[in-house]
């Protein structure tokens, strides 16, 4: 086991702690060019049904229409073309108003917060009961 000098241990601290300086510059930087971008939030499960509704529907109409171009019969499309017609407003009007009843301040959500803080308040209070009578 070698002994190191004074001298030479000073100069490896001082080489450690420029390499962590070093590193906590690099480190520093990372979060500053992470603060910077935008985080990507993905659309709420309701939103990417609805657009999926959309999308079919528009593709049962073109296909409607290209097969009434293709066959010059348009008797047996109109049923087909009526499932966008009432399937889109439909979807639209659900998720509009499950969106205005599930949000703070809405009735579906300030019911439910009520029943669960009268069930917990009951299941507390036989708890303390059962104990007294234990």
């Amino acid at each position: 086991m070698g002994f190191i000098s004074e001298r030479e241990y000073e100069t490896r601290m001082k080489r450690i702690r420029w390499e962590n300086e070093s590193k906590e510059r690099k480190r520093k930087l990372k979060e500053e060019k992470r603060k910077s971008f935008q985080k990507f939030k993905l659309p709420s499960t309701s939103k990417l049904i609805l657009i999926g509704a959309v999308l079919l529907c528009l593709q049962i109409v073109i296909f409607c229409e290209y097969t009434m171009i293709t066959l010059g019969d348009t008797s047996a499309m109109y049923v087909l073309i009526g499932i966008p017609a009432t399937l889109i407003p439909i979807i639209w009007s659900y998720y509009s108003k499950s969106k205005a009843e599930n949000t703070q301040g809405g009735i579906v959500y300030d019911m439910a917060m009520m029943q669960l803080n009268q069930t917990n308040d009951t299941e507390d209070m036989s708890g303390i009961d059962s104990e007294a009578n234990g």
